[in-house]
């Protein structure tokens, strides 16, 4: 899967970071791993220059509770941001191995694109001003970037070019600094999926329209032919209801695909589900694979059990009886309301 530690982003991080995005006073979100969840648990504004800021993130590290810090680098609205993973040597070994692992959980679930830069420290002294002066000075006096690096880097500049400042109007469709459009037939189609004339329709993403079209649809007899209908080379949405009731969306991001298409799904896919959830059409399992092997009958049945199993409400503690000791013997039992 995606998350290889299976930890997910709160929808209350998802929209803290949203309002983040939308407004330019803040400067640093502080992200724990909270009842295996990220959650938001600290933030500061920006009051001044990005060093004069930075020079505060040191008080939000505790001494042995390893953190995420996701801190603006410039004053702009869907600008840049910069993710430190903080890990201290007194951390026990498992929050040091689940948080190692996580990262990438929370660049996904927010947006890779807007993270162009990331640091990783065990003290307090290497997130303050000098710390992150002295992480600079080394990140440019590496190497110079892959073929690679260097179309990330145009993407992203590309992407932040062309962000659009989230209001209250156009939040729900904005994601990632792009707004989420598509076109009538997969309007239609996604109509058809709702009202179940349809049990898959298969999303994809048209560069020359700059918005998601239609790329087939179909009924599907059986949730083993789903490995053969999603797209197995490129990146894309899918929509499936599994057993007619369960609405199932895939989003399969090949490891072998194209970066840029990468780029794209993985920014639009917050925004992508907003949109359609609008339209009317309910999610109730999200899944999340780098390659259709993940996609096996078993594997989708294991994701829907765990999803069941994680919403069933929790059984209520049985009411016992209170204790009543028995009347001494020859004293005949009395009922204090009849008295």
């Amino acid at each position: 899967m995606a998350h290889q530690s299976g930890i997910r982003a709160s929808a209350e991080l998802s929209t803290t970071f949203i309002d983040a995005l939308s407004s330019n006073s803040v400067r640093a979100l502080k992200i724990s791993i909270v009842n295996e969840s990220l959650e938001t648990t600290d933030t500061i504004p920006i009051q001044g220059t990005l060093e004069e800021d930075f020079a505060q993130l040191p008080q939000l590290l505790d001494a042995s509770e390893p953190c995420y810090l996701l801190v603006r680098l410039d004053e702009e609205t869907s600008g840049k941001w910069l993710i430190g993973t903080y890990v201290p040597d007194s951390a026990k070994v498992r929050a040091k191995m689940l948080y190692a692992s996580s990262k990438a959980a929370v660049t996904k679930s927010l947006g890779e694109s807007y993270f162009v830069d990331d640091i990783f420290g065990t003290t307090r002294e290497e997130f303050s001003p000098a710390g992150y002066r002295q992480h600079r000075r080394h990140v440019e006096s590496s190497a110079p970037l892959t073929e690679r690096e260097e179309e990330m880097q145009r993407i992203r500049e590309m992407e932040s070019s062309a962000a659009e400042t989230p209001t209250m109007d156009t939040r729900r469709q904005h994601v990632s600094g792009a707004t989420v459009a598509m076109n009538d037939e997969l309007k239609v189609a996604l109509g058809e999926y709702i009202r179940g004339s349809t049990n898959f329709v298969l999303v994809a993403w048209d560069p020359a329209t700059e918005c998601f079209v239609l790329d087939r649809k179909a009924w599907l007899e059986s949730p083993a032919e789903l490995m053969q209908a999603v797209a197995q080379d490129s990146p894309c949405y899918a929509f499936y209801w599994y057993g007619g009731s369960t609405s199932l969306f895939v989003y399969s991001c090949p490891s072998a695909s194209n970066v840029r298409q990468r780029m794209v799904y993985s920014s639009f896919k917050y925004g992508f589900l907003v949109t359609v959830k609008q339209m009317g059409v309910n999610v109730h399992v999200k899944m999340e694979v780098d390659s259709i092997d993940e996609l096996s009958a078993s594997a989708i049945a294991e994701e829907v059990e765990a999803k069941a199993a994680e919403e069933a409400p929790r059984a209520a503690p049985s009411m016992q009886p209170k204790f009543k000791r028995p009347a001494p013997p020859g004293r005949p039992r009395t009922n204090p309301t009849l008295n």
